[in-house]
């Protein structure tokens, strides 16, 4: 009986350490995401096009690297998350080329809903209020 108790609480444990996206990584990701957003905005009120596309990029990178935990693990749907992530990316490559063609207040307005798209992932699983 100790046994198979010991087995099972081994297997919860190696299972639960098995995903392998810590709570470490994610915050490091998140604030890659920030410093890229911060960096994205300071470009377009610089009007500096090399500054905004290298934020897209970074945003596009940090974004890349976001895992959704298994469903067992979070405490909101895994559609969501990868639906708010697909949308980041689709307004960060609307952001890169709308800067492009010098149409800064499209790369404004699509800055706005990227920022619209993480306040409302943090909000549902950080559960802001």
């Amino acid at each position: 009986m100790k046994k198979t108790v010991t087995a099972m609480m081994i297997m919860s444990l190696l299972s639960i350490s098995a995903y392998g996206y810590s709570k470490e990584e994610r915050v490091k990701d998140m604030q890659a995401m920030e410093t890229a957003m911060a960096k994205i905005q300071k470009g377009i009120l610089y009007n500096d096009q090399k500054m905004v596309v290298e934020g897209v990029d970074n945003l596009k990178k940090a974004s890349a690297n976001v895992e959704v935990a298994p469903e067992g693990f979070m405490d909101y749907s895994a559609v969501y998350a990868k639906q708010q992530s697909k949308n980041i990316l689709k307004y960060a490559d609307k952001i890169k080329s709308s800067i492009e063609e010098n149409r800064k207040h499209s790369a404004n307005s699509n800055y706005t809903e990227v920022l619209g798209e993480c306040i409302s992932c943090h909000n549902k699983i950080r559960k802001w209020k």
